[in-house]
């Protein structure tokens, strides 16, 4: 099952927002052992932080990637940022853009709301983690 698939599985499911079903969905690929009660921290981030702007399958996302790809007790780093900022550059690519609303706009149906930008957003982030883990 690809992370996206995860994802997609926790929000159209267990109605959790894009952000937390991303989130939950990496740590659930990569054992980082996070809770829903953990989650919690992204939960803001859903539906462009409640106001259609960034979107919350990149907050999720990149929240991920901090847990998955710093270090134990690192806070931050040059790569890190480096990291990030590579994979919202990625995200803009597939979307055109980062902003919820338009993204939501052009791609939520009635009945999947934003299923499949969950899940190609989930599987963005597993292609993304492995390019840098390897």
């Amino acid at each position: 099952m690809t992370l996206g698939d995860i994802a997609k599985k926790y929000y159209m499911e267990q109605g959790l927002n894009c952000a937390v079903s991303v989130l939950l969905a990496a740590s659930d690929k990569y054992g980082a052992e996070l809770t829903k009660e953990d989650a919690k921290l992204v939960t803001g981030f859903g539906g462009g932080i409640g106001c259609g702007d960034l979107c919350g399958c990149l907050g999720g996302a990149v929240a991920a990637l901090g847990k998955i790809m710093l270090p134990q007790n690192v806070m931050h780093s040059p790569e890190f940022k480096e990291i990030c900022a590579g994979f919202v550059a990625e995200f803009k690519s597939q979307w055109g853009t980062t902003q919820c609303e338009i993204i939501k706009a052009e791609n939520a149906t009635e009945t999947m709301r934003c299923g499949d930008v969950v899940k190609a957003s989930g599987d963005l982030l597993e292609s993304y983690i492995e390019k840098y883990k390897s």
